[in-house]
């Protein structure tokens, strides 16, 4: 018994080593990789699909985040109130925001948006695919993606409602 958990310690270990290797470093003016994800509609999953051309010619804010994670918890409202301001200039507005769970299951994300009443656009990156695409090694973790698909602006870490509007100013 005692040599699986060594086992299993060491598989998570080499797997945290091999992510870190193999993680893409983004810096600004990358090339934001492309990704497909099922946009989710009133916390549950839904059967658009959307992927980084779904946003050309529009700034996209691309949200990393877990159900699980006490600064994105603390965060969630500030980017609930832009998404909301986003959604009411409709056709008009400059920017799209669109968050990505990671790390968790449908059961978990459809639970906490419900609970919670928040209705900005989200999808489940269950598997991990888009946040390794990202280079993703903490939540929270926010990306500001030009119209013509680079990487404008990266912020990891928690933002306050301050610090979001400066983020976003220059974008909006």
């Amino acid at each position: 018994m005692r040599k699986s958990y060594k086992l299993l310690f060491f598989v998570a270990l080499i797997s945290l080593f091999a992510f870190s290797a193999f993680s893409q470093s983004l810096e600004a003016g990358s090339v934001a990789p492309d990704f497909s994800l099922l946009l989710q509609e009133n916390g549950k999953a839904g059967d658009k699909t959307v992927n980084l051309s779904s946003y050309k010619g529009k700034v996209l804010f691309l949200h990393f985040w877990a159900t699980w994670c006490p600064p994105c918890k603390k965060e969630l409202p500030h980017m609930e109130a832009l998404a909301r301001k986003l959604a009411e200039q409709g056709d008009n507005a400059k920017m799209k925001f669109l968050a990505v769970c990671i790390s968790d299951s449908q059961k978990a994300l459809t639970s906490f948006m419900q609970n919670n009443g928040y209705t900005f656009p989200s999808a489940l990156d269950e598997p991990g695919k888009v946040a390794m695409a990202y280079g993703i090694q903490g939540v929270p973790t926010s990306i500001l993606i030009s119209p013509e698909g680079r990487i404008l602006k990266i912020q990891v870490g928690m933002m306050s409602q301050k610090q979001l509007e400066k983020f976003v100013a220059d974008y909006q």
